[in-house]
């Protein structure tokens, strides 16, 4: 009798140390989905900073502008890091960084730490742990400028062809055509 108490004990408190190692990793889960929203929020935002000098060069047809905006993403930093504040937090998050990734492709790096941690258990001082994480998430163009024929613009976007009219009568510029905002590693 003894031992089957022993052996139960055992068991019981095996079985609550598997729950503090799920409860740690749904925490670990949830805060790089916050981590990845974040980032992906600054990338975005990054982006369609570029929307109004996009639209210029397409109206003037500057075939180099076109050019050099397809190459870069927006440089307001604070607007950018803004989204990933505001993305962390619903995600149940703080952003503990929001940097810039400089190169081909700009992008962000954010790291955020969960504002609930990990829960007390069977380990002892787990309600003291909370989970971080970060992600990288880049802004890459997706078209190159093949021409201009009179004010159409014609680009190659995804090696497929695309033609841009800007003048045409309820012309939206949408920026998700001539940028990928993806994850990085």
């Amino acid at each position: 009798m003894g031992l089957y108490i022993v052996a139960m004990s055992a068991l019981f408190f095996l079985a609550f140390a598997y729950f503090a190692v799920g409860q740690a990793a749904v925490s670990r889960n949830g805060t790089q989905t916050a981590a990845d929203s974040a980032a992906l929020a600054a990338a975005r935002a990054s982006r369609d900073q570029l929307h109004d000098d996009m639209l210029a060069a397409l109206i003037s047809g500057d075939e180099s502008a076109l050019q050099a905006i397809l190459q870069r993403s927006g440089t307001d930093l604070r607007a950018a890091c803004g989204q990933a504040y505001a993305f962390a937090s619903a995600n149940g998050a703080k952003v503990d960084g929001c940097d810039p990734v400089t190169g081909t492709p700009p992008g962000f790096k954010v790291r955020v730490t969960s504002r609930s941690s990990v829960g007390s258990s069977v380990v002892k001082d787990s309600e003291n742990v909370y989970a971080s994480a970060e992600a990288t998430a880049v802004v890459e163009p997706r078209c190159a400028v093949d021409g201009l024929q009179g004010v159409l613009v014609q680009l190659t976007c995804d090696h497929h062809r695309v033609t841009v009219d800007p003048t045409a009568a309820g012309f939206v510029l949408d920026l998700s055509t001539f940028y990928a905002v993806h994850l990085s590693k």
